[in-house]
């Protein structure tokens, strides 16, 4: 996401309206659910994030999994990539919505939406869940929503 992402802010700069730049996440990103709690504490300042200190986080994350340290060393347990990545899409989309204040730069959290990933057992349609990202494209930056309701992630 953040390759792609910076590979076409160059084409999203240059909109006469102000680019726009919605984030799918979920709720598997909250901070509540991070069990370190000097981590959640951390995150919870997320002005004082940077991209090279989210990578060396997310690093420390991988090592963790690959030596299943995970509940030791307090990351989440239950879906640990799939959190963590989640959670990783927040913080870059505060950090985008820092770097670029001209533009409209949000993460939204659709629903439980109906899709193949979920084998279909959410409870929303994909014609719903979509309705938090049109919304969001078309307001104020640096925001997480639940469906279209402002949220509280960090």
């Amino acid at each position: 996401m953040k390759w792609v992402t910076e590979g076409l802010l160059p084409l999203l700069k240059r909109s006469t309206s102000g680019g726009r730049i919605v984030n799918t996440t979920s709720l598997r990103s909250e901070l509540k659910r991070m069990p370190n709690e000097k981590l959640r504490e951390e995150l919870g300042d997320a002005d004082a994030w940077d991209e090279k200190r989210m990578e060396a986080m997310l690093e420390e994350f991988l090592q963790a999994l690959k030596h299943g340290r995970l509940e030791d060393e307090g990351w989440p347990t239950m879906l640990p990539a799939y959190s963590m990545s989640k959670m990783v899409v927040n913080l870059y989309t505060w950090i985008l919505a820092r770097r670029h204040p001209e533009m409209r730069i949000n993460c939204v959290h659709p629903g439980f939406v109906k899709t193949d990933i979920n084998w279909n057992t959410g409870v929303i349609l994909p014609e719903e869940g979509a309705r938090g990202a049109v919304k969001l494209a078309l307001l104020p930056t640096g925001y997480y929503y639940h469906q279209t309701q402002l949220g509280v992630a960090w």
